[in-house]
C-alpha cells in the first residue's frame, strides 16, 4: 500500500508539473498545421498574474488600449509591461468607433505605443457600424489602416466576426490585412469573404487561464511560434519613388 501511494503521489506531481507548462485544454484543431495559443485582455480581467499566464503555456496577448478616442483602458499600461516582463509577445488593439474620427483614433493608438510598439502588429477591432453604410464604414477602416501602416510600418490586423463582416461590410476587401476571426463554434470557423483563411482565431470568450480570475478570451495563431515572431517583425516595403 505504501508503494502504491508513493507511485500515485509521483503521478499526481508529474500531472501538476505538466499542467503548468502545457497549453490550456480545449485548443481547437481546425488548422491543418501547428497553432500557437494566446489570449486577449482588457480591464475586465482586472489584476493579471502574467508569470502564471506564461507558465500555463500562453505565448502572446492582445491587450486593449482604447475604446475609440474617449476611453483609455485603465489597465493597459500595467498589462503591457506585465506581459512583456513575463515573456509573452504583445499586440495592442483598439475598439473602433465608426462614428468617431478614424485618423484621431489611429493617432491615439500610435502615440500610446510609440516608445514600445510591442512584438505583434496593432489591431483594429471592428464590431459596430456606428450607423454607417457599408461604403462609409469601409472608407473609415481604410483611413485607420493606412494611417497605422504609414506611421508604424506594419500591416495592422483586422479583428471581426463573419456575420458582421458579411452584413455590415458586404464583403469589403481588406485581405492585405491579417484576419483575427471571432467565431465561437464547436465546428471550424466561418471565414468571411474575400479572406480565404484566418491568421488568428478567437474561439471562446469563456476560457480559464491560471493567473486570471474569471473568464478570458482564448485565441490561436495559425502557424508555428517562429512564424508568429516573423509576423511581428514583418515590415511594409514602401515603393521606391520614380525618377
Amino acid at each position: 500500500m505504501v508503494v502504491v501511494a508513493a507511485i500515485a503521489a509521483v503521478a499526481v506531481g508529474i500531472w501538476l508539473w505538466r499542467r503548468g507548462r502545457e497549453p490550456p485544454a480545449g485548443v481547437p484543431t481546425c488548422e491543418a498545421g501547428p497553432t500557437v495559443p494566446g489570449i486577449d485582455v482588457s480591464y475586465y480581467q482586472e489584476d493579471i498574474t502574467w508569470k502564471r499566464v506564461r507558465k500555463a503555456g500562453l505565448r502572446y496577448a492582445f491587450i486593449r488600449a482604447t475604446d475609440g478616442t474617449t476611453i483609455t483602458d485603465v489597465r493597459f499600461s500595467r498589462n503591457w509591461v506585465g506581459a512583456k516582463r513575463a515573456g509573452l509577445l504583445r499586440g495592442a488593439y483598439q475598439y473602433f468607433r465608426p462614428d468617431q474620427n478614424a485618423l484621431a483614433q489611429a493617432d491615439l493608438l500610435i502615440n500610446m505605443i510609440a516608445r514600445d510598439p510591442g512584438e505583434l502588429p496593432p489591431v483594429i477591432d471592428v464590431e459596430t457600424d456606428g450607423g454607417k453604410s457599408p461604403a462609409e464604414l469601409e472608407a473609415s477602416l481604410r483611413v485607420w489602416v493606412d494611417r497605422v501602416r504609414e506611421r508604424l510600418g506594419v500591416e495592422p490586423i483586422v479583428y471581426t466576426g463573419p456575420e458582421f463582416w458579411a452584413s455590415k461590410l458586404r464583403g469589403a476587401d481588406l485581405t492585405s490585412q491579417p484576419l483575427w476571426l471571432a467565431h465561437y463554434t464547436r465546428n471550424c470557423p466561418t471565414v468571411p469573404s474575400p479572406w480565404r483563411r484566418w491568421t488568428f482565431w478567437q474561439h471562446t470568450d469563456n476560457g480559464r487561464v491560471p493567473g486570471i480570475e474569471g473568464p478570458v478570451d482564448l485565441d490561436v495563431f495559425a502557424g508555428t511560434f517562429a512564424e508568429l515572431q516573423e509576423l511581428g517583425r514583418r515590415r511594409v516595403v514602401k515603393p521606391t519613388p520614380s525618377r
